[in-house]
């Protein structure tokens, strides 16, 4: 990200303003970090499918930015336990998050053993930790997990990644709040499940991809005997 006077123009300018806004000044080792992580993609996504071709020329702008329009509901709703990023790929959005949240676990789960190559060799060089990869298929690989939250950025079949995350989680406040990046099987979802569409500044200034809910399965009331 550019390291200078905030631009009205420039989406890294913007998202770098809104983040000094938030508490999260970006220095000069968060800087080289996602430096280091885009240099990596382009590196290596001639091989391994990481983004689209359009996409590698614009990672910063895009998909770092977008990435890190994720961090108010995370600061909200983080706890104890994982994050779960699900379809990790290229590392969007988990990598950027856990680059400015380092304490803030993560699961992250692909199914493509390139792309597990390269984030393995992503979280070596940025000397990351508290980060596990899980090579397989969501939700096999993933049921002696109980994630604190979810994320599933760009997956290759959301509808049914929808299904299974919804039949898989837990009420609130035990359950995970699953920070959902795609439209599908969102309208339909049956009324035990708690859907906000949630807006900030962010949304107002076009720096995040699509619409964010936050979904969780409601709290089971109790009925007196």
């Amino acid at each position: 990200m550019k390291n200078e006077k905030y631009s009205k123009k420039d989406p890294t300018s913007l998202c770098a303003r809104l983040l000094d806004s938030a508490g999260f000044p970006i220095d000069d080792a968060i800087r080289s970090a996602w430096a280091r992580h885009t240099e990596l993609i382009r590196e290596c996504n001639r091989v391994s499918s990481l983004v689209s071709e359009g996409d590698s020329t614009r990672l910063e702008s895009v998909h770092i930015v977008d990435s890190l329009s994720l961090l108010a509901p995370i600061l909200k709703y983080r706890s104890m336990d994982p994050l779960l990023d699900i379809g990790s790929g290229g590392g969007f959005p988990a990598i950027p998050i856990k680059i400015l949240l380092p304490d803030l676990p993560m699961v992250l789960v692909e199914r493509s053993v390139k792309k597990v190559g390269f984030l393995r060799r992503l979280i070596g060089a940025l000397g990351l930790t508290g980060v596990e990869i899980r090579h397989g298929e969501y939700p096999r690989v993933t049921t002696d997990l109980h994630p604190g939250l979810i994320t599933a950025r760009a997956v290759e079949k959301p509808d049914q990644i929808m299904q299974a995350i919804t039949t898989s989680l837990a009420p609130r406040p035990k359950g995970p709040v699953f920070l959902c990046q795609f439209s599908a099987g969102v309208d339909t979802l049956s009324p035990m499940f708690h859907v906000e569409r949630w807006e900030d500044e962010w949304t107002r200034m076009k720096l995040r991809r699509g619409t964010l809910h936050l979904i969780w399965r409601k709290e089971e009331e109790s009925h007196p005997e």
